[in-house]
């Protein structure tokens, strides 16, 4: 066979291989969540409370597993049927400058996967979520979600893509350096100020009020020496009633955000000790390591594309006879598919890891952390429906966090 022949052979056969690794996992995943309720999470979920997780996690796998089928059967045929490359070449009899065909090129792709992911977002949304009592999005807000998630993927990815496109396109040889460089000091802004910049855009933060809950965050930041620029509380009770809190930034732009379900069903003690493993993760260097490691796996991956993004058979593997930047990256993002899960099974790896060490030093530096951390997990299990009882091949794969038997377990034991 000729070398773009083996090529789209590796191609769909690394295809297959993540369906099929995917639909195995997901199912002892549902296979293992459906157990007897044990004295652990009897401390959690009452029997009905737990048997509506169980349905809750069933609804979802069934949603997952079809979107799974159909997202990979368009994605055979788009590869074997050279739909790629008809569009490519179709493209090419209106527009003649290559950075601008790699542009609409993309553009188009961006446009065709935010267009078929909203069935089975509403579906989510307003099937699943509002059965469980989740859902708070209106049809309005959706919609308007919707299109500026599309215009954000818009806005800045067709920039960044001209500007690698460009980079390619002048320097070749050495466009994994500075393409990576280039990616790294634009992620580096992002990581810093991409918050303070896009979220408001969805959702509105306004300044934690005056009062107990502040009083009492302010004098556990100061006794941690944590600067404290930006307290916010966020309006995610519009979209979900799920809790949750955040940290980003680093340096001196830092900003915490706590969701005002969080706040409005913990205690004030359980939402600081939440807030203290927050700044335990800023304490622990866990924003700079994090962001390193995901600097590193850009390297590998730029790395890998100067190599061979050069090799005319990449193109020729998706149908075109035609060199062509956009389907060298196609087809290399799907080659790339195996070291892409290896690395990610590391980086969840990691990041558990850090949810632990930012656990610990909650409890080393709030009083009666253990306590309040201990109830404001249950809690947090209890309004987001948690599956207690997770595969651990699942784990693996798509956990960047403990299971929360798991972690309360370990609040246990310190």
């Amino acid at each position: 066979m000729k070398t773009s022949e083996w090529l789209l052979l590796g191609i769909v056969t690394f295809v297959l291989i993540d369906f099929a690794a995917g639909m195995v996992i997901n199912f002892l995943n549902e296979q293992s969540k459906n157990t007897p309720l044990s004295p652990e999470a009897a401390e959690i979920y009452d029997e009905v409370e737990y048997e509506k997780s169980l349905e809750y996690g069933t609804a979802k796998y069934k949603v997952e597993m079809i979107s799974s089928v159909v997202s990979t059967a368009v994605i055979l045929s788009a590869i074997i049927l050279g739909w790629f490359a008809k569009l490519d070449s179709v493209i090419r009899e209106h527009v003649s400058n290559n950075l601008q065909v790699t542009l609409v090129f993309v553009g188009i792709l961006i446009v065709i996967s935010t267009l078929t992911s909203i069935p089975e977002s509403y579906y989510s949304t307003f099937v699943i979520e509002e059965k469980f009592g989740f859902n708070k999005t209106t049809k309005k807000l959706f919609v308007m979600d919707s299109i500026k998630q599309l215009l954000l993927s818009i806005g800045l990815g067709l920039p960044l893509l001209y500007l690698i496109a460009y980079i390619y396109q002048q320097l070749e040889s050495s466009f994994w350096l500075v393409g990576w460089l280039t990616v790294s000091a634009i992620s580096l802004f992002m990581f810093i100020f991409g918050t303070r910049i896009f979220l408001p855009m969805f959702n509105k933060l306004k300044p934690l009020p005056a009062g107990e809950l502040r009083d009492e965050i302010e004098t556990y930041c100061q006794s941690q020496g944590f600067p404290l620029s930006k307290l916010y509380e966020m309006d995610a009770s519009k979209r979900s009633t799920k809790l949750n809190a955040f940290f980003s930034g680093m340096g001196k732009v830092k900003i915490i955000g706590l969701f005002d379900t969080l706040i409005a069903k913990l205690t004030i003690k359980e939402v600081v000790a939440v807030l203290a493993h927050e700044v335990g993760h800023y304490k622990r260097k866990h924003v700079y390591t994090m962001f390193a490691f995901s600097n590193v796996q850009m390297l590998i991956m730029f790395s890998l594309m100067g190599w061979l993004l050069s090799n005319p058979n990449l193109s020729k593997a998706l149908g075109s006879d035609v060199p062509s930047f956009q389907l060298s990256i196609v087809a290399f993002f799907l080659l790339f598919t195996p070291l892409s899960t290896v690395l990610g099974l590391i980086n969840n790896s990691f990041s558990r890891h850090n949810e632990y060490q930012a656990d610990q030093y909650s409890l080393d530096t709030y009083p009666d952390a253990k306590e309040h951390m201990y109830s404001a997990m249950k809690k947090l299990s209890v309004e987001s429906l948690s599956n207690l009882n997770p595969h651990p091949l699942y784990v693996a794969v798509h956990y960047s966090h403990p299971p929360i038997l798991d972690r309360l377990a370990n609040l246990k034991k310190v």
